[in-house]
């Protein structure tokens, strides 16, 4: 079974691929470094495995969505990437 170091590698390598994600360190210790989508340098999205759980957080409402691996993330980030992007209106 891969360790959440090798599964948080895994990601990386997919979402390094995708336009305005990046890698972001934790600076406060007990804290995971996570994949950021980061637009106009704020942070949309952050992505952290944590016990085999790949979980996306939404930082504007600090909704929390687990998967049970990166196949699922993916998909979610497919579907719902985009919104995150495009400017709200109002």
């Amino acid at each position: 079974m891969p360790t959440d170091d090798e599964l948080f590698d895994q990601v990386g390598r997919r979402l390094q691929q995708r336009p305005a994600w990046r890698y972001e360190p934790s600076t406060t210790p007990g804290v995971q470094p996570s994949w950021c989508l980061v637009h106009q340098g704020e942070i949309l999205l952050g992505v952290t495995v944590i016990d085999g759980v790949h979980s996306v957080t939404v930082p504007e409402d600090d909704t929390v969505i687990d998967f049970a691996d990166s196949d699922g993330l993916m998909a979610w980030i497919e579907a719902h990437e985009e919104q995150f992007l495009r400017p709200s209106s109002g």
